[in-house]
């Protein structure tokens, strides 16, 4: 019976997750539909989204593997930003999008390598 319900339990974390990525694509490419104002309130949920994520997806054996392949990509997304602007019609939506992502992910991250730092210190 304990054996079904982690299952069940993975596969509402790992589908928070995804909803949480999805959710970052849709409000990226909508963003320059929805009223100004808006924005900063639809950013707040996904920062939110994200420490959820960061303290209830990660376990202590993918923290490692987690904090590298986001680090990776964050660095990579801050650094293509300024030359995703030049890109003809899709560039600035392409920037909307991996600030969205990165609103998301940068969060959970931060989370998991402080909880990373805490279960050093304690060990």
């Amino acid at each position: 019976m304990a054996k079904i319900a982690n299952k069940i339990e993975n596969k509402v974390i790992a589908y928070a997750f995804t909803t949480g990525v999805i959710v970052a694509l849709i409000l990226g490419l909508i963003s320059a539909i929805v009223p100004a104002n808006a924005v900063p309130y639809l950013t707040s949920l996904l920062i939110l989204a994200g420490i959820v994520v960061g303290f209830f997806n990660i376990t202590p054996t993918e923290t490692s593997s987690y904090v590298l392949f986001v680090t990776a990509i964050v660095v990579v997304t801050s650094l293509s930003q300024g030359s995703l602007a030049a890109v003809q019609y899709i560039g600035p939506y392409l920037e909307s999008v991996l600030a969205s992502i990165m609103a998301f992910i940068v969060p959970s991250v931060i989370v998991v390598g402080l909880r990373a730092v805490l279960n050093l210190a304690e060990n």
